[in-house]
């Protein structure tokens, strides 16, 4: 029932080509036919020892292959959306011992001649990635890669791209100079949108349903045109009772237990990703005290803090999607009895106060370090940062850069320095991100830390101004 709640798109969304060129301009990627009237599959490949952080990689693939071959040959490709292929795939899954040959044996059930079975295996920290493409019907071997790769290759596609070459000459598909080009060419946008992607199904196969909506957001953050992410965050929360009775309390049991879950997801994802911490100390001033000996110095501009949009926007679907099932008639007797390691959500307020991070204010600790290392000073810079996560439907969520942009920099005082204490080379980092609790205590965040250069290029990788 889970699967079908979140996303059921594979009866939807169909079969290739990834990308809509036409012929003509196809054709300007090969010589002669380029394999037109070949019928190719292309499964997820196989994998062994690789870290479970680097479960994604498999659907990377599958991917990046399907839309090149398609792109740089006149083949016909079926992809992962194809029905019989889905089915090949659903069996592959759940029979521990199954083979390569099994799963060509079981492709067969396509239209496809040709499938391109591929391996990764995990060896010290780097993957050996193996793909060739047999004959379903003779088994015979027509292409072959095999080459090492970090995973910075991998996700950047490089590895995914090197492979297609070499396929595609095995399958006697020669590649013009501007073909080749233009197939070793990486592509950023499209292929980190691919890997949000494909780290978003990954979350979602692990039932964690708030980090895939993270990853969606993400993919189509970076590429807007990314249908398929779109969709599957348009596809959260779906699903209704069946008509008998015993469907509509297995329901019931299935979506407190879902959602209770979701609340206890949300808010460690929102704990451990919301606040990011920007530093300029591009200015230091200084400021000699002759009755102590003491110096005080002034950082400018200084650091802010803000929320992390993405963050946001993952928080406010959920709640829209929440406040939208507990009001249908058919929820209305589990909506009510909610509990989480927060409280009670059945409540009108429960919601709206869970996450509890409402008008606090945040502090930057700043240390400044001699030339050897040693700390000398300390400061605890607060910025009025009041977040208001108070639930209303007409919330809005702003594009990253505004939240920038309308925090203004806090200047950082670090006051008292004994002169001795000052050498020539000294340097200021900023150690962590906290807030005061009810009792006045400081009760250190998970936050990122960033300079602005750092945070440019974070913001880029975000897509844009996103």
């Amino acid at each position: 029932m889970k699967k079908a709640l979140f996303i059921s798109l594979l009866s939807v969304l169909l079969v290739l080509p990834a990308h809509s060129q036409s012929r003509t301009a196809r054709g300007q990627f090969y010589t002669g036919t380029g394999g037109r009237g070949i019928v190719i599959a292309v499964p997820s490949p196989l994998t062994s020892g690789i870290d479970q952080a680097d479960n994604w990689m498999p659907q990377l693939f599958q991917d990046l292959i399907t839309s090149d071959l398609a792109r740089y040959s006149a083949m016909t490709v079926i992809d992962r959306h194809n029905e019989d292929l889905v089915l090949a795939e659903q069996q592959r899954s759940t029979s521990p011992n199954y083979s390569e040959e099994d799963f060509i044996s079981m492709t067969k059930m396509t239209n496809a001649k040709f499938i391109v079975a591929g391996n990764i295996r995990g060896q010290s920290g780097r993957y050996m990635v193996t793909f060739r493409i047999n004959n379903i019907e003779t088994n015979e071997i027509q292409a072959a890669f095999t080459k090492q790769y970090a995973v910075e290759d991998i996700e950047s596609g490089l590895a995914a791209k090197e492979a297609v070459v070499e396929l595609l000459e095995g399958m006697g598909i020669e590649l013009t100079a501007a073909g080749r080009q233009s197939l070793l060419t990486i592509q950023p946008v499209e292929v980190q949108s691919t890997v949000q992607l494909a780290k978003g199904i990954e979350a979602e196969k692990n039932n964690n349903e708030i980090e895939a909506l993270g990853y969606y957001y993400q993919a189509i953050n970076i590429n807007s045109g990314m249908k398929e992410a779109t969709q599957r965050i348009q596809s959260f929360g779906q699903g209704s009772p069946g008509a008998s009775i015993r469907e509509h309390a297995e329901w019931a049991t299935s979506q407190k237990t879902r959602w209770e879950k979701i609340f206890n997801d949300l808010a460690t994802y929102v704990d451990q990703n919301l606040l990011i911490a920007v530093y300029d100390f591009s200015t230091i001033t200084d400021q000699f005290d002759a009755r102590t000996n003491k110096v005080t110095l002034t950082v400018t501009p200084g650091v802010k803090i803000i929320p992390d949009s993405k963050v946001l926007t993952v928080w406010k679907t959920v709640v829209d999607e929440w406040h939208r099932i507990r009001n249908l008639e058919e929820n209305k007797s589990w909506a009510r009895s909610l509990s989480n390691r927060n409280g009670n959500f059945g409540g009108a307020s429960g919601i709206r106060s869970y996450i509890g991070y409402n008008g606090h204010t945040y502090l930057s600790t700043v240390e400044l370090y001699d030339a050897e290392g040693i700390r000398i000073a300390r400061s605890s810079g607060s910025t009025n940062f009041n977040l208001h996560m108070q639930y209303r439907n007409d919330t809005q969520i702003l594009p990253q850069n505004r939240y920038f942009n309308n925090t203004p920099f806090k200047e950082i005082k670090l006051s008292n320095i004994n002169i001795s204490a000052i050498t020539n080379n000294l340097s200021v980092k900023v150690v962590n991100i906290g807030r005061f609790s009810s009792g006045g205590s400081v009760i250190i965040l998970p936050g990122r830390i960033m300079s602005v250069a750092e945070w440019e290029d974070w913001l880029k990788a975000q897509g844009n101004t996103r």
